[in-house]
This record gives structure tokens, C-alpha cells and sequence, in this order.
């Protein structure tokens, strides 16, 4: 348990509000995999001992419990687009955080938005048409709006 939370703690806290490059994740995951396997930076060929996305899975599944730092990224950074959606009393709701178009994508395939009363939700921009704003479905109109 303290190799998988050392392994694991300093990037979390990068992944939080970063989205770091594949080539990045995958530099983290090599040193992950040195530490574990050699008790150091790196080790290669017979040090690693089973495939490191066996290591990442849940222990329920045959893993050690290690997260996948590219999924928990993805979680992390879909997980601030929820917050923004949703309380706008947390401290980052006035950051200017930048998304990609695949965290972008997966949010909205993930979340469907209510309009209720109408304070909440932005009739325009929001997903609340089947997975779809008015703006995408009806862009013409939506350039009309002032």
C-alpha cells in the first residue's frame, strides 16, 4: 500500500489541473515501473516482472491497485468540467482551465444537463437535447443570438 501511494501521489497532484502529453504519462509510468520493479529510475527487460497494465488494475481484477495515470487524467480533468457545471461556489470556478477536445468529449458523452428553471443551465451551450446543445444543432440560429 505505501509503494502504490508513492507511486502515485506526486503525479496525481500534476494531473489535477495539467494534461500532460501521452509522451509525459508515459515517462511518469517508466519511472513508476523503475521504482517498483528495481528501487530505482528505471528498469528494463527481466526487472519487470508482469506487464505494467496488469500492475494498474484494481485488485479486485488481478492488479496491484497502481492507477493508470492516462485514465486517471482523463477522471481528474472530467471530474473539474463536473465541478464547473455543477457548484460554482468551489475556489477554481473563476479559473480559466483549458480542456482538450477528447476530455471535452467524454464529459459530454458521460453527462446529460436539466433544464429545470433555468438558472443553472445554459440554453444555448449546454448538452440537455439528447446529448446535443442548440448551438451545434442549430448553429444559424444560434449566430442570430446576440
Amino acid at each position: 500500500a505505501f509503494v502504490k501511494a508513492i507511486l502515485s501521489a506526486i503525479p496525481i497532484h500534476q494531473l489535477l489541473a495539467l494534461a500532460p502529453p501521452k509522451k509525459t504519462i508515459r515517462a511518469l509510468e517508466k519511472i513508476q515501473r523503475g521504482f517498483l520493479w528495481a528501487g530505482r529510475a528505471e528498469a528494463n527487460g527481466g526487472h519487470c516482472h508482469v506487464n505494467w497494465q496488469r500492475v494498474a488494475r484494481p485488485l479486485p481484477l488481478g492488479g496491484l491497485g497502481v492507477r493508470d495515470l492516462g485514465r486517471t487524467s482523463l477522471a481528474l480533468r472530467t471530474r473539474w468540467l463536473w465541478f464547473s457545471c455543477t457548484d460554482i461556489t468551489r475556489e477554481w470556478a473563476g479559473l480559466d482551465l483549458q480542456f482538450t477536445a477528447e476530455e471535452r468529449a467524454f464529459f459530454f458523452a458521460s453527462t446529460t444537463m436539466q433544464i429545470g428553471n433555468g438558472t443553472e443551465a445554459l440554453f444555448w451551450e449546454d448538452r440537455w437535447i439528447g446529448g446535443r446543445s442548440v448551438c451545434e444543432i442549430a448553429p444559424l440560429l444560434y449566430a442570430c443570438i446576440p
